[in-house]
């Protein structure tokens, strides 16, 4: 236990001590030649991804002391390692820049890197397999330091070609043979060159004749060689890696979410600015497993993280300006859902709620239809055929109620146009088989409608319906049978006929006859008047709230 203690006290007095000293010291980030492997942007490396080899060093310290030091630790002699510093050019670059080793290997680290710290250093040493006892000499006035990129338009990939040392007066051409064989390409392979500038900034070389100094660009050491072989353009979908590197520059991490899951985190994918709207859905379709025209796009809401309205697939924009929608410095989001009919087929149609009830009168659905736009209540009905279960031996013909707060009102006729119909409130539409014994009515017959309710004449509920209308113990029988309960409690059933809100119950000891003129709108009341309905008085049995409620919305809490 004492030992433990004295271990622990001496590594808090070593963390004091570093606590102390801080000041006095600087990091090196080193990188090797295989950091730039299989970087696909501008320069050679990503800052945010690369991994460095972090040396702490003393402000103080020479450069020779530092090549001593990194010898030492990358098991190299000294005379195997040149260390060329990382410095930002004014065209928001990064490029490996030359120490002097005459002039600057006495001075200290901290006056030759300019007070950076961290310091990025790339070290070069002498390959494994070249057989070389040291590194080729460089002469500052008359060499150059060269990177090589390949790019394959095939696979639209970036490949590192290593670097070479080259005479500032070497002609451009001098350079085909080495970069024909770092790519393993035969030796006379034509090559089309460009030098990467800076960001959405890469030119060709034209004249493979001239010196490096009069045709690349202000020619200074860390400076880059894009090559590919000398193709179609036509061939590709970024034929050359100016194309490429245009792409890159627009490229954007973009998140879509599924609008139907809520918070869901989705996924991340990164896409083109320039994108256009049936790009981005092949792209999201890969991911998600499925058809892009079975794909709903919805932009994400002005300074609101939720979908705003939905995109057409006819959409002629960009990806750039969907994203111009999302918060400022947060990941861009679009919301999606995927459909059971395509896109050009949902945008020609109007989505349309309603409910179906059985013959029975037992359960209510919800049925979301996809009727033609422009189309009719005959088309309404002629898309719900398609997800209903029709009886047996029923009528197979369909029609169309309102229902509004537990009462229910005639429907639209067919030839009706679906804009006319607008469920606002509390009123929705009911689609039914029409039963037989009311397929076909008399000119004396009619329909009349039924409703629930419990000494309120306001307070209705369960299932409306309508029945047909005749002598009253005829009725009591149809009710009876279309109500599906038992005659012992059919039998505490009172019935009324309710006209603008007030009840006339029905003396059941005589025998009456229900006059259709009683359920008729009364020419001195207004057009928007209720109609006359049949009310069935009883204790409402079922659970207070409603199994089936298309009305209402869900209050969610989410943890």
């Amino acid at each position: 236990m004492s030992e433990r203690l004295q271990e622990e006290k001496r590594m808090e007095q070593i963390r004091r001590k570093e606590r102390n000293e801080a000041h006095l010291y600087m990091s090196v980030q080193v990188l090797l030649e295989d950091s730039f492997e299989g970087h696909q942007g501008n320069d050679l490396y990503d800052p945010d991804k690369v991994h460095y080899r972090i040396y702490r060093v003393k402000k103080q310290t020479t450069i020779q002391e530092l090549v001593e030091q990194l010898a030492d630790s990358l098991n190299y002699p000294m005379e195997q390692i040149r260390p060329w510093p990382f410095s930002y050019r004014s065209n928001q670059t990064c490029r490996p820049t030359l120490i002097d080793l005459e002039s600057d290997l006495h001075k200290t680290v901290l006056d030759v890197s300019e007070n950076q710290n961290p310091w990025n250093v790339f070290v070069e040493m002498v390959p494994p397999d070249s057989g070389l006892q040291s590194l080729p000499s460089f002469d500052k006035d008359s060499d150059v330091l060269l990177f090589f990129k390949l790019y394959d338009p095939r696979s639209k990939r970036i490949h590192y070609c290593g670097h070479h040392y080259m005479p500032v007066a070497a002609k451009v051409q001098e350079l085909i043979p080495i970069l024909n064989e770092r790519a393993g390409f035969l030796p006379d392979t034509d090559l089309v060159l460009y030098e990467e500038i800076k960001p959405n900034m890469v030119e060709r070389i034209e004249n493979y004749s001239e010196p490096l100094e009069k045709v690349l660009e202000e020619l200074m050491d860390g400076d880059i060689i894009v090559f590919q072989k000398d193709e179609r353009d036509d061939m590709y979908d970024l034929a050359t890696c100016r194309e490429y590197f245009k792409d890159l520059f627009h490229r954007v991490e973009v998140t879509f979410c599924d609008k139907m899951i809520p918070n869901d985190s989705g996924f991340t994918i990164e896409l083109s600015q320039r994108m256009t709207y049936d790009q981005m859905a092949r792209a999201v379709a890969q991911r998600v497993g499925t058809d892009p025209y079975l794909l709903q796009f919805f932009k994400c809401q002005n300074y609101k993280d939720s979908p705003g309205h939905p995109l057409r697939c006819t959409y002629e924009g960009t990806l750039k300006e969907l994203i111009v929608y999302c918060k400022p410095k947060t990941p861009k989001k679009i919301f999606y859902q995927q459909l059971s009919i395509r896109i050009n087929e949902l945008e020609n149609k109007k989505q349309f709620k309603c409910i179906w009830v059985g013959p029975k009168l037992k359960e209510e659905k919800e049925l979301i239809l996809y009727p033609n736009k422009n189309g009719t209540v005959a088309d309404l009905l002629e898309e719900a055929r398609k997800q209903v279960e029709l009886s047996e031996n029923g009528t197979g013909k369909l029609r169309i109620f309102e229902i509004n707060c537990n009462k229910i009102a005639s429907g639209p006729k067919e030839d009706t146009l679906l804009e006319a119909l607008n469920s606002t409130g509390t009123k929705v539409y009911r689609i039914e088989e029409v039963p037989k014994d009311e397929l076909n009515l008399a000119e004396d017959e009619m329909l009349i409608p039924v409703a629930h309710f419990y000494k309120d004449i306001f307070s209705t509920f369960g299932i409306p319906f309508f029945i047909k209308g005749e002598p009253f113990s005829k009725v009591k029988d149809r009710l009876l049978k279309k109500l599906g309960i038992q005659e012992k409690e059919f039998e505490k059933f009172k019935f009324a006929l309710v006209i603008l809100g007030r009840p006339q119950f029905i003396n059941e000891d005589v025998e009456s006859f229900m006059s259709l003129q009683d359920f008729k709108t009364h020419t001195s009341q207004a057009s928007t008047a209720p109609r006359p309905w049949l009310g069935l008085e009883h204790v409402n049995k079922a659970p207070k709230r409603s199994r089936f409620n298309f009305v209402e919305k869900a209050i969610k809490i989410y943890n």
